[in-house]
C-alpha cells in the first residue's frame, strides 16, 4: 500500500467520525458568502473529499473549486471542538487537497482518485 493510499484510507476514517452536525455550517465565511451554498462550508467539502475518495462523486472543475476557496480560518475547527467532536476539520480539508492536488499532477483531469 503506498503513502497516498494510506493517507486517503486514514482520511476516510477521521471523515468517518463527522457526527455531522453541520455546526460547522453556519460559521464558515464562505458559505455565508455564497448566500447557502453548501459546498462552499467545512461540512460540504468534507463531503466532497469523502465521496471522490470513494468513488461515489464524479471529480470536475467545480470540485476543486470548491475545495480551495476554503479560506483556512479555522471557524469551524472552534465550533468542531467547542461541541465536543474534537476534528481538525481545515487540516483535513488540506490534506484532501494536496492528495487530489498530487493526483491531478500525475493524471491531468482524467485522474483516478
Amino acid at each position: 500500500m503506498s503513502q497516498d493510499d494510506t493517507e486517503r484510507k486514514m482520511l476516510l476514517q477521521e471523515f468517518a467520525k463527522c457526527r455531522s452536525c453541520r455546526f460547522c455550517v453556519d460559521v464558515c465565511p464562505t458559505y455565508q458568502a455564497s448566500e447557502g451554498v453548501e459546498s462552499f462550508s467545512a461540512y460540504g467539502r468534507v463531503q466532497i473529499i469523502k465521496y471522490l475518495f470513494s468513488g461515489m462523486l464524479p471529480f470536475d472543475d467545480s470540485l476543486v473549486y470548491c475545495l480551495y476557496s476554503c479560506l483556512q480560518c479555522r471557524r469551524c475547527d472552534v465550533v468542531c471542538k467547542s461541541k465536543g467532536q474534537n476534528l481538525d476539520v481545515c487540516e483535513l480539508i488540506l490534506r484532501g487537497r494536496r492528495l487530489l492536488s498530487k493526483r491531478l499532477e500525475r493524471g491531468g483531469k482524467h485522474a483516478k482518485l
